[in-house]
């Protein structure tokens, strides 16, 4: 009978623990929900509670803490609050973690006096654990749970603190304005960082809850995000130019940013991964790698390069087609002329053998 008792009160102390106010909507636009014990109905002031699920469809949400951490949520996003326990008086003892499932938020941690030691703060998604020391952040997940995170400026523009992307294989550490790394799984690295080329606005009109100022037509217009990597002109990449894989920044200019698709972070998330994927083979190669066009489909040299275990296969095709293949670990200086257009190809530093290849008339 004592056990029973004692069973129902650590129950019920439980569930008044768990419908603490930790927190409420401050923001809010269309169709969004709380999912706690049943759904809920969002309007402004809800108040928030330890393992409240936040939930978007055609629809945003913002969201601040007891401490003034704020996250803010883009359409078609599920954020699960897996603790927050906040006591100003004890802030050493409070302690945050949010699991991100999918859809794109930012993170703006307190910046009174009241906040919680970043040490406490730990920001989970299906591939890896981001643990937090400033700082402004946006991250990105997918439908199949791969992560996308960029570190933001602070007013001055600069660093808002510092990020830890964890997985079972390793960190990295982005502490600079803009920098990213996107993560596939748990079991994989993240990758190396690189600097985009973007600003602090594109960010803002992605989330803002209210409708953003109408973007001017011509640059809607022409606003893309591409696809897939043959859809990528690496040219627009003013860093890349001269060797799509050898700097860390990639550049992303404003053109290619629709201000009003809530989702470019999603596309920009697949472009990286796929230039990272690229990145990748190049390292694979011995020595300097392929210089004078891209792997990949490089628009320029209309020349498709490819990278495998053993070989390294070269295919242009215009009006006629080549198609060449020579060993991964060799070293080829490959001048190649199809109908008077001269490319030249090295690979591994191009010291070792010359070809000469020429078609056409």
């Amino acid at each position: 009978m004592v056990l029973g008792v004692l069973f129902a009160l650590t129950n019920q102390i439980k569930a008044q623990a768990q419908v603490v106010d930790i927190g409420s909507i401050t923001e809010l636009r269309g169709n969004t929900r709380v999912v706690r014990d049943k759904p809920y109905e969002s309007v402004i002031d809800f108040s928030l509670n330890s393992m409240d699920r936040l939930e978007t469809a055609a629809g945003r949400m913002g969201v601040t803490f007891q401490d003034d951490t704020t996250i803010k949520l883009t359409e078609n996003s599920n954020v699960i609050i897996d603790d927050f326990v906040y006591n100003p008086n004890q802030v050493e003892k409070s302690a945050m973690a949010l699991n991100f499932i999918k859809g794109t938020g930012r993170f703006i941690s307190s910046k009174t006096k009241k906040r919680m030691p970043k040490d406490n703060i730990k920001i989970r998604t299906h591939a890896a654990v981001v643990g937090i020391r400033g700082t402004d952040f946006t991250i990105t997940v997918s439908e199949t749970g791969e992560a996308l995170i960029i570190l933001l400026p602070d007013e001055f523009g600069e660093s808002s603190g510092e990020i830890v992307v964890t997985t079972a294989l390793g960190q990295v550490v982005l502490n600079k304005p803009y920098q990213a790394t996107t993560v596939y799984n748990l079991e994989t690295m993240p990758t190396e960082p690189v600097t985009l080329d973007i600003n602090l606005n594109m960010i803002d009109n992605m989330l803002i809850v209210n409708p953003p100022e109408r973007i001017a037509e011509d640059i809607n217009e022409n606003s893309s995000v591409a696809d897939s990597i043959l859809d990528v002109d690496f040219l627009e990449f003013d860093e890349l130019e001269q060797d799509a894989l050898a700097e860390d920044d990639l550049e992303y200019t404003e053109l290619d940013i629709d201000y009003l698709a809530a989702d470019f972070l999603q596309d920009l998330l697949d472009i990286i991964q796929e230039v990272d994927e690229l990145s990748k083979a190049d390292k694979a190669l011995t020595g300097e790698g392929i210089r004078g066009t891209a792997i990949g489909y490089d628009s320029d040299t209309q020349i498709s390069s490819f990278v495998t275990d053993s070989d390294v296969k070269l295919i242009r095709q215009v009006e006629d087609k080549l198609e060449m293949k020579v060993s991964r670990q060799g070293s080829y200086s490959i001048r190649i002329d199809q109908e008077g257009k001269v490319n030249q190809v090295s690979v591994n530093g191009g010291s070792s053998s010359i070809i000469n290849i020429k078609q056409g008339s």
